[in-house]
C-alpha cells in the first residue's frame, strides 16, 4: 500500500472562493467596511432630524424628509438591519456564507436599498435647492482621493504621503471649526449623509454582482418563496413609510413658528429670569417676547441690508441648526440656559448697533410687538 505523504493545505475563505473575494483580504480592512455600513446608514437617519419642517409649508421637500425620518421608514430599517448583519457574516466568512441564500438575499437587498436611497437623496438635495454638481462631487469624492493618493506615492514614500495627509486632515478640520465657529462638524455630518447612501451602494453592489455571478446558477422554489417574501415585505414598507410621512405631516404646525428659533425658545425660561412677557401676534397667537430676542432680531435685520450675501449663508446655516437645537429646548431651565448662553451675543450685537442707531433700544421694543 502506497502512503500519500503529501500534506494539503488547509483552505480558507479566500483560497476556496472561485473568484477574488468582494472584501478586503486584511481584516482591518473588514472590519473598516462593517462600521462603515453600520454607523453611516445610523448617521444618516439621524440626520434627518436637523431637516425637520418646522410647519406644513406644503413643499415636496418637506414630505420628503418626514419620508427619511426614522418613525416612518421603520419597515425599511428592518430591512437595511437585515441586510447589515447579512453583509457583515460576508466579511467574517465569505466562502462560508456565501453558500446560503438567505445571506446572499441580504446583501442584494442592501445593494437594492442604497440605490433607492441614492435616488432619494439625490432628488431631495433638487427639492432643497442643492446643487446637483456638489452632491457628484461628494459621491465621487473617494474615488478622486484615491487616485490623488495613488500618484502621490509614484513620487513619495507611502509613509510620507500617510503623515502628511493625517496633519493636513488636522489642521484643515481644526480651522474649520475655528473659522466657523463648530458649525463644520454639523456641515461635515451633513455631506457625510447626503454621500453615504451612494458610498454603501458601490460596497453593497460589489459584492450583490460577485454572488450573483458565482452562486445564482439555478432557480429553485425556496428561491421563488422568499423573493415573495421579500416583495411582500418590500410593498408593506413602501405602504408604512407613506401613510407614516403624513401622520407626521399632519401633525405639524399649519402656520410657520417666529424664525428666531433659539432666542425664541429663551424667551420660554423663568419670565422673572429672562425678563419675558406675553405678545399677542396679528393672527391671534401669543407669543413670548424679551428684550433679548428683540436686539437680536434687530441684528439680523441689520446684517441682512448691509451684507444681504453673509446674510444669506448664515440664515441657512441658522435655519438647520436652530430649529433643531430649539427643539431640543422643552423646559424652563433649558430655556435660562439657552439665555446665558446668548448673552454674550446679545451685549455685542448691542454694542455694534448703538455706534450705528443711537437709539437701538428705542428702536427694539418695537420687535414682534403686533
Amino acid at each position: 500500500m502506497k502512503m500519500n505523504l503529501e500534506i494539503k493545505p488547509v483552505e480558507n475563505d479566500a483560497e476556496s472562493a472561485p473568484v477574488s473575494l468582494p472584501v478586503p483580504l486584511m481584516w482591518w480592512g473588514r472590519v473598516l467596511y462593517g462600521l462603515f455600513v453600520t454607523i453611516t446608514t445610523a448617521l444618516a437617519f439621524w440626520g434627518t432630524d436637523f431637516f425637520k419642517p418646522e410647519w406644513q409649508d406644503g413643499q415636496f421637500k418637506s414630505y420628503l424628509t418626514l419620508f427619511l425620518f426614522p418613525e416612518a421608514s421603520l419597515l425599511f430599517i428592518l430591512l437595511l438591519a437585515y441586510s447589515i448583519i447579512c453583509y457583515l457574516l460576508l466579511l467574517v466568512a465569505p466562502a462560508r456564507f456565501s453558500e446560503s441564500f438567505i445571506v446572499r438575499l441580504g446583501i442584494y437587498t442592501g445593494a437594492f436599498l442604497a440605490l433607492q436611497y441614492s435616488i432619494i437623496t439625490l432628488i431631495w438635495s433638487v427639492a432643497s435647492s442643492v446643487s446637483v454638481i456638489i452632491v457628484l462631487l461628494l459621491w465621487a469624492s473617494p474615488f478622486i482621493l484615491l487616485f490623488l493618493y495613488r500618484l502621490a506615492i509614484t513620487k513619495w514614500t507611502s509613509r510620507d504621503v500617510n503623515k502628511f495627509l493625517l496633519i493636513l486632515v488636522l489642521i484643515g478640520f481644526l480651522l474649520a471649526l475655528v473659522l466657523t465657529r463648530g458649525s463644520a462638524l454639523l456641515l461635515m455630518l451633513a455631506a457625510f449623509a447626503l454621500a453615504s447612501p451612494f458610498w454603501s451602494l458601490m460596497i453593497s453592489s460589489r459584492a450583490a454582482i460577485w454572488l450573483f455571478k458565482n452562486h445564482e446558477t439555478k432557480f429553485t422554489l425556496p428561491h421563488g418563496l422568499g423573493l415573495v417574501a421579500w416583495l411582500s415585505a418590500y410593498v408593506a414598507a413602501w405602504r408604512f413609510d407613506i401613510l407614516k410621512m403624513y401622520e407626521l405631516y399632519t401633525a405639524l404646525p399649519p402656520q410657520p413658528p417666529p424664525d428666531c428659533y433659539i432666542a425664541t425658545a429663551a424667551a420660554h425660561g423663568h419670565p422673572r429670569f429672562v425678563r419675558s412677557w406675553t405678545v399677542k401676534r396679528a393672527d391671534g397667537k401669543l407669543l413670548k417676547v424679551n428684550a433679548q430676542l428683540q436686539i437680536l432680531k434687530c441684528a439680523e435685520l441689520a446684517l441682512a441690508a448691509t451684507y444681504p450675501n453673509i446674510h444669506k449663508h448664515l440664515r441657512k446655516l441658522y435655519d438647520v441648526i436652530g430649529k433643531s437645537l430649539a427643539r431640543r429646548i422643552q423646559n424652563p431651565f433649558l430655556a435660562d440656559g439657552a439665555y446665558l448662553l446668548l448673552k454674550p451675543f446679545e451685549w455685542a450685537s448691542r454694542k455694534v448697533l448703538r455706534l450705528i442707531v443711537h437709539e437701538i433700544d428705542v428702536v427694539a421694543r418695537s420687535m414682534y410687538i403686533m
